[in-house]
């Protein structure tokens, strides 16, 4: 089991060590998650596939040569591109559970993904590809704001290491420019107009482009609030209309293994627009299982030869929560400004609901589960770090800002630059906060004084992060053309 530092891949060792099979997790991390599970019988540890891919294929080479192992399963796309297109049929590919590369190669890539839905006419949103920032711009105005911007793979290149890429919205031109910018530097982007509806997955197991078994869940919150991958979602009866539009794209695709299609549902109108297709195990793996449907031995059977039995009695309302990016979600809704609070947040009425709903059968946690229960205490001891550091953070932040107030306010600093002839502003990245202090400075420059950041992070270049270009351009403050520094 690859990528064990992730929750399917516990979902997935839970679901094979029941059925008593002998399971052993690996990953880049000393100690991911899933190899807490009472079901592991030994845990290995790889090269980062995303900064030393030559030696992660070097390592699944030997592993695989070994043939200690019946399957190896990747869960993200990390170890699932190496594999799929760094092994050969001679070096055991067809013990890794992926689909075949060639199927492989339109899902990874957005373009082709919406060629493909257009050609089967599958509703997809209006997109295109951007090569430069003015030409987004003149696109996104087309299309009309807000637009997503979508990287056309999730793995880009930074010159020798591989980087993952996210989703990002822009409503107006000064979001969507250094955005683009940010993203153009490590990979093609794809600008799509943004659909009102619904988050709905359709996840499925196909054998040779015919679906053999599919479920359906809908989100019920999502991170990023704009939209991203789910921290609650909830089971529902599968929809025909979007059932359908799966089973044209995976026949198409002559698709082998699981996957999941992702859509954009509007029940009202029962219009839809496809968002992606998932071509490996997915984020929200642990609700079907819950539900009844166990993906990960239906995965099992259909690559050692077995026949994958049709699911039965699976349960519908069965909802399920992550409970780390639950907790996320509620933090960045208070945070928000109180109009746009009462779109996100609950009533009390529905708050008190979700809060008893955690103690009923048909509610379910990603990690947490009593017969498994090391990785959930885990994972519990790890949102606690994580709070308890924020706090600690927000607190010494507080206390910097309460000096340097003391500081201008006393005319120290003003004194300090009056008699200063460079100036430099150094943070860790050189994309964030050095690099604003910078602008801002060039914004109020003071004759005579030459200003500069740098950072300690080895990789020179990289542009300013898109969340702080997006905040400074809320100010009046463009971030375009930054291009990070190292500290000699």
């Amino acid at each position: 089991m690859l990528d064990g530092d992730m929750v399917p891949a516990l979902t997935v060792v839970r679901s094979l060590g029941r059925r008593g099979l002998h399971v052993e997790v690996a990953s880049h991390e000393a100690r991911p998650l899933a190899g807490y599970s009472r079901y592991v019988r030994r845990r290995l540890r790889y090269p980062d596939p995303l900064s030393q891919e030559a030696a992660f294929l070097a390592w699944a080479r030997e592993r695989i040569a070994s043939g200690a192992d019946t399957l190896v399963i990747p869960v993200t796309e990390r170890t699932l591109v190496p594999l799929a297109f760094g092994l050969g049929p001679e070096e055991g590919a067809e013990r890794v559970a992926m689909a075949p590369p060639r199927s492989l190669e339109v899902v990874l890539d957005k373009r082709r993904t919406v060629a493909l839905a257009r050609r089967v006419g599958v509703a997809v949103p209006r997109s295109v590809a951007v090569s430069t920032v003015e030409e987004a711009v003149a696109e996104a105005e087309r299309l009309g704001y807000p637009v997503v911007l979508k990287p056309a793979r999730s793995i880009g290149r930074r010159g020798d290491t591989r980087v993952t890429r996210a989703v990002a919205y822009a409503h107006g031109r000064e979001e969507l420019r250094p955005q683009v910018e940010a993203a153009l530097a490590v990979g093609e982007v794809v600008l799509q107009e943004y659909f009102q509806g619904i988050g709905v997955g359709i996840e499925l197991l196909a054998e040779r482009g015919r679906i053999r078994a599919a479920f359906q869940h809908h989100r019920l919150h999502e991170l990023p609030l704009t939209g991203g991958g789910s921290c609650l979602r909830q089971s529902v009866p599968i929809e025909p209309m979007l059932r359908d539009a799966a089973a044209r794209l995976v026949e198409a695709l002559r698709w082998h293994g699981v996957a999941m299609v992702e859509f954009k549902w509007d029940p009202a109108r029962r219009d839809y627009r496809l968002m992606e297709v998932n071509g490996r195990l997915w984020g929200s793996l642990p609700l079907p299982v819950a539900a009844g449907l166990d993906f990960p031995a239906l995965l099992y059977d259909l690559h050692t030869g077995g026949r994958p039995a049709p699911p039965r009695g699976v349960r519908h309302g069965v909802v399920c929560r992550k409970l780390s990016a639950d907790l996320e979600w509620y933090l960045q809704v208070l945070r928000l400004p109180a109009a746009e609070r009462r779109r996100y947040l609950p009533s009390l009425a529905a708050m008190a609901a979700d809060l008893a709903r955690v103690v009923a059968p048909s509610h379910h946690f990603d990690v947490q589960e009593l017969r498994d229960p090391l990785p959930g205490l885990v994972d519990l001891a790890r949102v606690a770090s994580g709070l308890g550091s924020r706090v600690s953070r927000t607190l010494a932040w507080r206390r910097r800002l309460r000096r340097q107030q003391r500081l201008w306010a006393t005319g120290v600093v003003a004194r300090r630059l009056a008699a200063a002839r460079r100036l430099l502003f150094v943070c860790y990245g050189n994309i964030n906060r050095s690099c604003l202090a910078e602008r801002l400075f060039l914004d109020h420059a003071v004759e005579g004084v030459a200003v500069a950041s740098a950072g300690f992070h080895r990789e020179e270049g990289r542009c300013a992060d898109p969340r702080m270009a997006e905040v400074a351009a809320a100010h009046g403050i463009s971030l375009a053309g930054c291009a990070s520094r190292r500290l000699d």
